[in-house]
């Protein structure tokens, strides 16, 4: 019996292959879902797997030629973040011995700061705004799309729907929410506190300027990031800050 149990816990421990899958924002000291494929080339199924990357583990009770789970990490650190092992493990089939094996990957996350909520009026005095807004002269904003819109000879080519034409037989183009505010630049140099703090300061106010729709942008020792709106420019931001 224990030979046969040695047997059967070997391979449903055989052949497993992992996949990190594209996943939402992670804020360092905030949960983080991560999406993890799981992929069997053996052909038979698992049964009671334990699957533990770093101290978070996750009780999987089947699993068949392929399977996509949520794993909810914390990382306490902002930065770029290496996992290096999955670890899976099993009682089964006897619950006589649990059987380990660690399985090499390769995988980095980009852990944004913690946002630390913090007063950011200053930027919205007409001072500072109009002292910053000298690198975004000439500049239009744009905030999130809403929808759709008839072409006019103004709009630029750039914003043209083409799916939205094909079906109208009509140029269209996307319609955008207008920006609420003069854009700002953020400045490490404005908040108080130590290099954590004040990046966790200036994460707080790129998130909250940003969702009321003005325009923010970043200013670093190496790097000026020009104030815009948009999640792909509010990323590139916060990686700035993560990797700072």
């Amino acid at each position: 019996m224990m030979a046969l149990s040695g047997v059967i816990s070997i391979y449903n421990l055989k052949n497993f292959k992992f996949a990190l899958l594209p996943h939402s924002d992670i804020f360092a000291q905030s949960p983080a879902n991560l999406k993890l494929e799981i992929r069997k080339q053996y052909f038979l199924p698992s049964y009671l797997i334990r699957l533990k990357i770093n101290e978070t583990e996750k009780i999987l009770p089947f699993i068949n030629n392929r399977d996509i789970v949520n794993v909810n990490l914390v990382f306490q650190k902002r930065g770029r973040i290496k996992i290096s092992e999955v670890s899976i493990s099993s009682y089964f089939p006897f619950f006589f011995f649990k059987r380990t094996i660690k399985i090499p990957v390769d995988y980095e996350v980009i852990v944004f700061p913690k946002p630390i909520k913090s007063d950011f009026s200053i930027f919205l005095s007409e001072g500072k705004t109009k002292f910053e807004s000298i690198l975004s002269k000439g500049k239009s904003f744009e905030g999130e799309i809403v929808g759709v819109k008839a072409y006019y000879p103004q709009d630029p080519l750039k914003y043209i729907n083409w799916k939205a034409t094909a079906k109208t037989s009509e140029l269209m183009t996307k319609e955008f929410s207008p920006y609420r505010g003069n854009p700002v630049i953020i400045d490490l140099s404005d908040f108080t506190g130590d290099v954590e703090q004040k990046i966790g300061k200036a994460t707080f106010a790129i998130l909250d300027l940003s969702k009321n729709g003005i325009p923010v942008g970043l200013k670093l020792e190496n790097a000026i990031y020009k104030p815009d709106l948009g999640q792909a420019h509010i990323r590139r931001v916060l990686h700035a800050l993560a990797l700072y």
